[in-house]
């Protein structure tokens, strides 16, 4: 027997054991949601919308992936499972502790815990962390304080550490350091949130060069961004690590079953993105939910241009560094929206258009349409036409290529 064909086997094997196993944890569980899903994918595998936003998931000709999520009084268990012909990996796969109705410990692989406004279903891609990649390696505390004399203000603060690989540029896998803090103003039609999010990559080794600081002293200073020490050939000592963040601005609108959603998520490497001196560089979106009936329809604007317009004090290289060779990235795919490079600077303007919505009878859809106005690009989409029959769901995936091909693919979902 050849070894592909024992790799599918041992696989399939292994997924139905986990369809056993999630099965008989019905009777155990408070309330409980299982999935699978069984995806056939178009032949052309190199479709940007197959890749791009699909949880660092590299698609096979054919991929089996089960979720299951169990609540109970303080504690949300949730699992992801994919496996693929010749490989079965976690996916977003947490335990989250609630310590009380403001504050929760979470740990697992898990994406992010701020910017919950944001539609990653329909979306181009978060700043900062996207679904693009898998989800990293993740210990986080979330709480919320809520101001007395000010009853509609709270304030949302989050602090987490997370692990990168060790492979063939990191000797020593580095770290990740995150926190945000959000003021939101709530009422009853409406939400005004202003927040700040700084990311760090430090610590770990590099191939070829020296081990970089990870003493608690060093993490002190990664922790408010203080300048490590001065390099010959530096004009000035630059921060410890590699750091990058965002200004998230979000205002929501409620009125009767209509709901408008805008924002705007400034990116910034340094202070003088701090200071928005890149201008208007980050995500722009609106969002629009039941202005057509049963709809969403969402519009972003992309804008990266600024990021060297005043060397050598605005010199930044969005998602790239000197030292984290491998830039704003996990196992090879950007963190952040995908649409930038980690690699090598590229400036882009991208318009993106996303749109999702249900018919009678059980019919749904889900669309984006995504262009590149810097260059002559092609028009990158994905549609997604499906029907609800009882316990599952079937869908048609339509995906284009660079070629203007149509691929196309099905997947089957059913549900405990």
């Amino acid at each position: 027997m050849s070894r592909n064909k024992k790799f599918q086997i041992n696989n399939l094997f292994k997924f139905f054991i986990l369809i056993f196993f999630l099965a008989n944890t019905l009777l155990l569980a408070q309330e409980q949601k299982t999935e699978f899903k069984i995806t056939s994918n178009p032949n052309n595998i190199n479709s940007w919308w197959l890749e791009k936003n699909n949880f660092g998931i590299h698609p096979t000709n054919f991929d089996f992936k089960s979720t299951w999520k169990l609540y109970k009084s303080n504690t949300t268990y949730s699992f992801d499972i994919l496996i693929q012909e010749n490989n079965s990996y976690l996916s977003e796969s947490f335990i989250k502790y609630n310590l009380s109705n403001h504050t929760f410990l979470r740990l697992g692989r898990y994406y992010r815990d701020f910017s919950n406004y944001l539609n990653d279903n329909l979306s181009s891609g978060h700043m900062l962390i996207s679904k693009n990649a898998k989800p990293m390696p993740k210990i986080g505390l979330v709480t919320k304080k809520k101001i007395k004399k000010f009853d509609k203000m709270i304030f949302d603060f989050g602090i987490s550490h997370a692990n990168f690989n060790k492979n063939n540029i990191y000797n020593k896998a580095p770290y990740l350091h995150e926190k945000f803090i959000y003021m939101n103003i709530k009422s009853d039609n409406y939400k005004i949130s202003i927040g700040l999010v700084h990311e760090a990559i430090w610590a770990g080794s590099i191939s070829d060069g020296e081990e970089q600081p990870n003493s608690f002293k060093d993490f002190l200073k990664v922790f408010i961004a203080e300048d490590g020490p001065f390099k010959e050939g530096q004009l000035h000592a630059n921060a410890l690590g590699n750091h990058l963040g965002i200004w998230d601005f979000y205002y929501q609108k409620n009125k009767n079953n209509k709901i408008l959603k805008l924002y705007y998520q400034h990116f910034f490497e340094d202070t003088s993105g701090l200071r928005f001196r890149n201008e208007i560089d980050g995500l722009w979106g609106l969002e629009l939910q039941n202005y057509i009936s049963n709809t969403t329809l969402l519009f972003e604007y992309l804008h990266t241009t600024h990021q060297n317009m005043d060397p050598p004090y605005i010199n930044d290289s969005y998602y790239n560094h000197a030292i984290y060779l491998e830039g704003w990235s996990y196992s090879n795919y950007t963190l952040g929206n995908p649409f930038i490079n980690h690699l090598n600077v590229e400036p882009v303007n991208i318009i993106h258009v996303g749109i999702d919505g249900e018919f009678p009878a059980g019919y749904y859809y889900n669309a984006q349409f995504s262009n590149k106005t810097t260059i002559n690009d092609y028009i990158k989409y994905k549609l997604i036409f499906g029907k609800k029959i009882y316990k599952s769901n079937t869908e048609i995936i339509l995906i284009n290529d660079s070629k203007d091909r149509i691929n196309i693919g099905f997947s089957l979902s059913w549900f405990l």
